[in-house]
């Protein structure tokens, strides 16, 4: 099923095309990266001048407002909104640990985890820091 995602911040569509475009910030530099849309799909294209090892914890901004996307259920994941083709809306949290294999579809009816990783933040989504939209 098709989603955009957008900035939770500004609400500009982050996905025009196949890819979610995001400006990443690891070891002092920054650069474009484009993230796969499928939940659960951790394939990364960078920009050449980025560099990310295993456990670097990478910030990631939305590219036309730069606000940061750290979520609020952990700082270990980044936050964009998603719509789907029927209209349903939500969120999607997913590791900005390098490595960490973590993504959660959150609505107001559930959480939906993807990843070998994902057993660590699942319970952080409802209550103080439930979805926010």
């Amino acid at each position: 099923m098709k989603r955009t995602y957008s900035c939770p911040q500004c609400r500009a569509t982050l996905n025009p095309n196949v890819k979610v475009i995001l400006l990443a910030t690891n070891r002092g530099r920054t650069g474009l990266v484009l993230l796969d849309p499928q939940p659960g799909n951790y394939e990364v294209l960078k920009a050449p001048e980025l560099e990310f090892e295993e456990g670097d914890r990478v910030e990631f901004r939305c590219p036309v407002c730069r606000a940061a996307l750290v979520s609020s259920a952990s700082e270990n994941l980044a936050e964009l909104l998603f719509r789907d083709e029927e209209g349903n809306e939500g969120q999607v949290d997913f590791s900005r640990v390098y490595g960490e294999h973590a993504t959660y579809l959150v609505t107001r009816e559930e959480v939906l985890s993807f990843g070998e990783d994902a057993s660590q933040y699942r319970g952080n989504f409802f209550g103080e820091a439930g979805f926010n939209g």
